[in-house]
């Protein structure tokens, strides 16, 4: 078992926006405010007009952990994931339906998943003569059980739906984590026997239901879906290269000490124009990408105790001002009230 997507390692511990989109909406309807998810996650609602694009996987674990204190809910993102219905989830979801049995359904997600959500591979295991769903976590996806919650819940749906569309149920559902004092939540969702405390989690099919045709199989849909996710894996591999790229140079311009287009543009040996043109046809923003290292870089420094003076330096700000100003952009404070609260906090 790998642990990282070796075929499309730009896919690696993210998410893409559409899919996120669709747990956004569940949230709303739980009671969890959009607009709070969206701070948690510190994106813009114009980040949606290109939902190919991507988040880590680690700012919507922190979304789930945020929602389930405000809501007082622990297992929210499994009943999120538990509302997801396989005909109605665009691409990555009616591809499913329209495939020719359950056997090939295996066979489309493994390659596909990754194109909304990338923590790990899933898996179609046959132990003397059993039929296992299995869904292997990468090691750096270990801690990330709110996410995880929505994708066994997602997936505890789809493998309903599409067993009923192959005449059975599921047999059982063997997990981990020990029993909790009430279980029904969980049988309600798979519709039958739940056991914890085992050595792994699976999903026991009927032999049947894996190779049984499905009654929603359509070829011609399921070939036109399939070439449109081919392209999206491609697509997606050239402009997660070329941003990786950009940010590569920002961050050596930002050392330089001159963190602007044009010395970025230097950097990467392509002119002014065709970089802003290739930026635009990649729905991305110099500005923003600009932002977006400078915060993190200001992270990293500050959590080693540099001095907010030093640290401005290092970010190729021109003077305190510019910094200054910054910052109330990304805390909605000043520096220095930022390093007040932080110091009464460790009193």
């Amino acid at each position: 078992m790998t642990d990282r997507n070796i075929k499309h390692p730009n896919l690696h511990m993210t998410m893409s926006l559409h899919y996120l989109a669709t747990q956004l909406d569940q949230l709303e309807a739980f009671g969890f405010d959009r607009a709070r998810a969206l701070e948690v996650l510190e994106l813009s609602e114009a980040a949606f007009e290109m939902p190919q694009n991507r988040i880590e996987a680690e700012r919507v674990e922190q979304m789930y952990q945020h929602a389930a204190k405000v809501l007082s809910d622990p297992r929210i993102a499994i009943r999120v994931g538990y509302r997801f219905r396989v005909p109605e989830f665009g691409k990555t979801g009616s591809i499913y339906s329209h495939a020719d049995n359950m056997m090939q359904v295996f066979d489309l997600n493994r390659k596909y998943q990754c194109l909304s959500v990338d923590i790990g591979v899933s898996e179609h295991r046959i132990e003397e003569g059993r039929h296992f769903f299995l869904y292997n976590r990468y090691e750096d996806a270990k801690h990330m059980h709110h996410v995880m919650g929505a994708i066994l819940g997602s997936w505890a749906t789809a493998l309903r739906w599409l067993s009923w569309a192959a005449g059975h149920e599921l047999k059982e559902v063997h997990l981990m984590p020990n029993a909790p004092d009430d279980d029904s939540f969980y049988r309600e969702i798979v519709q039958c026997p739940v056991y914890f405390g085992k050595p792994r989690n699976h999903v026991e099919l009927h032999p049947e239901s894996v190779t049984k045709p499905l009654i929603t199989s359509d070829p011609e849909k399921l070939a036109r879906s399939i070439a449109i996710l081919d392209k999206l894996l491609d697509s997606g591999d050239e402009a997660e290269n070329f941003k990786r790229s950009v940010q590569a140079s920002i961050k050596a311009a930002m050392a330089e000490g001159a963190a602007n287009f044009t010395n970025v543009a230097r950097r990467m040996e392509i002119p002014e124009r065709r970089l802003r043109q290739k930026m635009r046809d990649t729905n991305l923003s110099f500005r923003d990408m600009l932002e977006g290292e400078r915060k993190k870089l200001f992270r990293q420094l500050h959590a080693k105790g540099e001095s907010f003076a030093s640290i401005a330096q290092s970010l190729a700000y021109n003077d305190q001002a510019a910094f200054t100003r910054a910052f109330k952009r990304w805390y909605g404070v000043s520096p220095g009230t930022y390093k007040g609260e932080t110091l009464r906090r460790s009193e």
